[in-house]
């Protein structure tokens, strides 16, 4: 009889031990928003989202809402160039189930600005936003960049940038084949009061992301708004590795320099308020 309560006690703490260990060792959350209006295409199903706790430090820092490059369908933050600030913010990775496609003719993503991506991105940051209940910054990378536009898009009498405590832009994909400018800054039409970063590596020369054409992507993205507009171009990484290598594009070879210079702007902008 002894041999079996003792049993039944190690038996019960082994399963809370594990159970707790278990609990500890969860830092992520998928969670799926309803999408069923008429203007975000419901056939599309729910628009996917995973939500990376914060696990260090300060847990009233401000949370980050990231989109990612290509089609917009990725939510694992290890392919992100944030990828070192898991743990240290709320990071929410956004999927579009509509692909931001790009179109051969004009080379850009034009489902950027389609009304149901527009109308799911929004949702989302307000549904973040009531969840978290504390400062969200809205940031992505290559045609993330475009979505963000379409995530800002709207007038006076909406304002949907009141929604963030700040942008980061990373390699945003701002121009075409030829490089002219077709990131559509106008459908912003009404002036943003915010901390607004871009991030480009200094050696990424590709067409659509070139440095000079950051330059005049942060020359309209400043007439749009009040606040600070900052252009930082990297320069971390091997050096050897030449421009025309796609890795420059995505910080593979310095994202602890992506990491430092994009904590340390929201955390100087988030004091600021």
């Amino acid at each position: 009889m002894k041999i079996k309560k003792i049993k039944k006690f190690f038996l019960f703490f082994y399963c809370l031990f594990f159970s707790s260990l278990s609990y500890s060792s969860i830092t992520e959350k998928t969670i799926f928003i309803p999408c069923e209006v008429k203007v975000c295409n419901p056939k599309k199903g729910s628009t996917e989202t995973v939500w990376y706790y914060q696990t260090q430090g300060d847990k009233n820092k401000p949370a980050l809402i990231w989109y990612s490059g290509g089609n917009g369908h990725y939510t694992n933050i290890d392919y992100q160039p944030i990828k070192l600030l898991k743990g240290k913010f709320d990071i929410i990775m956004v999927a579009t189930p509509i692909p931001i496609t790009t179109n051969s003719n004009k080379g850009f993503p034009t489902n950027a600005y389609n009304k149901a991506v527009v109308y799911r991105m929004k949702q989302a940051s307000q549904y973040y936003k009531k969840l978290l209940g504390k400062d969200i910054w809205l940031g992505g990378i290559s045609s993330g960049g475009p979505r963000m536009i379409g995530a800002l898009s709207g007038d006076e009498k909406d304002r949907p940038s009141d929604l963030y405590a700040g942008l980061i832009f990373a390699s945003p994909y701002v121009a075409n084949g030829d490089g002219d400018m077709h990131i559509s800054t106008y459908k912003i039409k009404y002036k943003m009061n915010l901390p607004i970063l871009i991030i480009q590596h200094s050696r990424d020369h590709k067409t659509a992301q070139h440095p000079r054409v950051q330059k005049l992507f942060k020359k309209r993205l400043a007439k749009k708004n009040s606040g600070v507009t900052e252009l930082k171009l990297l320069v971390e990484g091997n050096k050897k590795v030449t421009y025309e290598d796609c890795c420059h594009h995505r910080f593979e070879y310095n994202k602890p320099e992506v990491a430092r210079i994009v904590s340390n702007f929201i955390s100087k902008h988030s004091l600021d308020r």
